[in-house]
């Protein structure tokens, strides 16, 4: 029954990958914010980009189970945001 329980618990986590978010909480990240505001709203990025206008900061995050992903990037530079995206609404 254990093994069982510990199979069905590494198929459900393995069925997510990234880190989570939710789109309510990107579109309160704005331009000048510092790092650590950022990282206080979304957590910590999934990838963080370096380019010569900045930093990109990726957060991603997918469910295998239900087949259902979503991303957003910021840039940063010199330890603030300097872009954000639009958001439409209708991403939940």
């Amino acid at each position: 029954m254990r093994l069982k329980a510990l199979l069905i618990t590494l198929v459900l986590l393995a069925g997510c990958a990234g880190t989570n978010f939710s789109y309510d909480q990107a579109r309160k990240v704005q331009v000048g914010m510092s790092e650590r505001e950022v990282v206080s709203i979304m957590g910590k990025p999934y990838s963080v980009i370096s380019r010569p206008d900045g930093q990109v900061w990726v957060w991603s995050y997918a469910n295998g189970m239900s087949g259902r992903s979503r991303a957003v990037s910021f840039i940063l530079k010199d330890g603030a945001v300097v872009k954000t995206p639009s958001i439409p609404e209708s991403f939940k």
